[in-house]
């Protein structure tokens, strides 16, 4: 037995009544043992161990764990500080329950424990707990530890992505009132906006303010409880901002301590957010205001790059329909993050400098209005730097002048960066200059810089091209090829781009599909097909001459016929975004 994963599974063994462990030796882990394992594997492993052996009235193994932990943080690439740090405190707590026999003490260790881990419920965890629960004379089966904050919420979400939001609004007030129990002060924000949202989608408007009102003054007082802390190096925020994932593990918004003290800046402005998102909200549908929505919806998603796969688009969009008169003209996928990635994506094909100053304006402005002010600022740092290196420095830094008196106070380290970029005379010292940029904005919640591809002695060649369905609209490396695609070409692009992607992850070239094959998965003829595909190569063609100087060979995209499949040699990543289950399961 060596890997963490491993070891926990004799532990699970242990706890169902089979293969007998020395618990102590199983979770005293090598070095050699943690070094490739992920952070969320090792904390399962420590929580369990400690469970088991504190079963049958056995003695806490703390030292042990605390000592497995410390190799792991010493010797791990994977730490990321964010999960462990945690774990030593429920250690702790649950000692505690433990000592005091307490079921209320037990079921809150459940509560932390199963944070951001979406297999908790189908895990070992809740029957554990349930048969210590029993060592200790309380009647507790393993449904009082399965329904804990996190659950609650997923089950929640589900309701409200099916439009069902009689369901949703109790499963949200019961996550809720563990959250804020708990201490959870950035969820329960965050749950309090899901609220207002389920009384929205029910057409409950009063409801919706109200809750707004008890959101406000929930915050107002976590604020008024928790002083300021000093921000400055290595001080550790209570609440962290950003996906990080580890093994299984997946999520945005997280504590890294059980209870937080103080506050810096950051986690204050954070909890504030999840309240200018119920404004935006109640505002957006109480006037059916298209800029309010998307205000809320880039509020709310801002940084998040896995929001996508999440239920929220489909939520957002039952609040558009219910809302908005013009509902079908709201993309929920395009968000200002998303955006602003396009923008980044599409240096690559060379953009034009007015379809690149026209993005970078709109976006300015809609980051600003949604007050994420230090964003607005760095998207135009972001296309101060790129159109320099498409078409010339003279030229961007007449264009970026204008906005100075806005960019000094707002990012003065990066505006700094971004003009000595510009000054620079020398390609190495460019070179230089930009890294430093890069590392300042690092500390932003922005899509990734495509900073590789910033070579000053060659311009970029666009050989990996990203293809984007968002619901209707087809984004190609960035560029808008159709708001609204038309069905058959969508039909092809699912086929051919779930094939595509299913050949590229298991590391095979994907084959040509007959039209025959074709024709029949998508319920269309093959001259129907041969149209649309020559239909949607001219359509490339004039796009990228209208905004790029860069010209797409006819088959970069669709290769075709007499078979057709996504071109490799060019295409990169297909990914398709939709909000209707017919379009998801198709």
């Amino acid at each position: 037995m060596s890997s963490v994963v491993e070891r926990y599974r004799a532990l699970e063994e242990h706890v169902a009544g089979g293969r007998r462990v020395v618990v102590r030796d199983v979770v005293d882990v090598p070095a050699s043992d943690l070094r490739q394992a992920d952070e969320h594997d090792v904390a399962l492993l420590l929580l369990l161990g400690e469970l088991c052996a504190r079963m049958d009235g056995g003695s806490s193994a703390a030292p042990v764990l605390l000592a497995t932990a410390e190799k792991y943080v010493d010797t791990s690439f994977f730490y990321t500080g964010r999960i462990l740090p945690r774990t030593r405190e429920l250690i702790d707590l649950f000692g505690r329950a433990v000592h005091e026999r307490s079921l209320d003490l037990l079921t809150e260790v459940a509560d932390h424990l199963s944070q951001g881990w979406a297999g908790y419920a189908d895990s070992m965890f809740p029957s554990a707990f349930a048969r210590l629960a029993r060592d200790a004379g309380c009647d507790a089966g393993p449904e009082a530890f399965a329904q804990v904050s996190f659950v609650l919420w997923h089950e929640g979400l589900a309701a409200a992505a099916a439009g069902d939001a009689e369901r949703a609004v109790p499963l949200f007030h019961a996550s809720l009132d563990r959250y804020r129990r708990y201490r959870y002060f950035a969820d329960a924000s965050w749950l309090h906006t899901d609220l207002v949202i389920a009384h929205l989608l029910a057409g409950r408007q009063d409801e919706a303010a109200a809750e707004l009102e008890t959101q406000r003054t929930y915050v107002e007082k976590v604020l008024a409880d928790h002083p300021t802390a000093v921000s400055g190096a290595g001080r550790s925020f209570a609440f962290h901002l950003g996906d990080v994932q580890s093994g299984q593990y997946s999520t945005f918004v997280e504590s890294s301590a059980l209870r937080p003290t103080e506050l810096t800046e950051r986690d204050r402005s954070l909890l504030l957010r999840y309240v200018r998102t119920s404004e935006f909200l109640i505002s957006a549908c109480r006037y059916s205001t298209q800029r309010d929505f998307d205000a809320a919806l880039d509020t709310f998603s801002f940084g998040w790059a896995t929001y996508q796969q999440s239920p929220y688009p489909r939520i957002f969009r039952h609040l558009g329909d219910r809302y908005l008169a013009a509902a079908d003209k709201w993309n929920v996928h395009l968000t200002a993050y998303e955006n602003w990635h396009r923008m980044l994506r599409s240096y690559r094909i060379r953009v034009k400098p007015g379809a690149l100053i026209d993005t970078a304006a709109t976006l300015h402005n809609r980051l600003g209005y949604a007050k994420l002010d230090s964003c607005a600022s760095l998207v135009l740092l972001d296309t101060a730097v790129l159109h320099a290196r498409l078409h010339g420095r003279d030229a961007s830094v007449e264009w970026i002048t204008r906005y100075l008196r806005d960019l000094r106070p707002a990012l003065p380290d990066a505006l700094g960066a971004v003009v000595d970029y510009l000054q620079a005379p020398r390609t190495a010292d460019r070179g230089q200059l930009l890294s430093r940029y890069i590392g300042l904005r690092a500390g932003h919640l922005a899509p990734k810089f495509l900073s590789l591809d910033l070579d000053d002695e060659k311009l970029p060649e666009p050989n990996r091209l990203e293809v984007t369905l968002y619901g209707p609209l087809l984004s190609i490396e960035g560029v808008t090829v159709y708001e609204n695609t038309p069905q058959p070409l969508i039909d092809m692009l699912r086929v051919l781009g779930r094939d595509f992607a299913r050949h590229l992850a298991s590391g095979s070239e994907p084959p040509f599909l007959s039209a025959a094959e074709l024709a029949e998965r998508t319920a269309r003829t093959s001259a129907a097909l041969a149209q649309t595909v020559r239909r949607f190569r001219i359509a490339c063609q004039e796009r990228f001459r209208d905004v790029a100087d860069y010209g797409l060979i006819q088959d970069a995209v669709l290769q075709g016929r007499p078979g057709y499949r996504l071109n490799p040699q060019s295409v990169h990543r297909f990914t398709e975004y939709a909000t209707a289950p017919a379009e998801e399961d198709a």
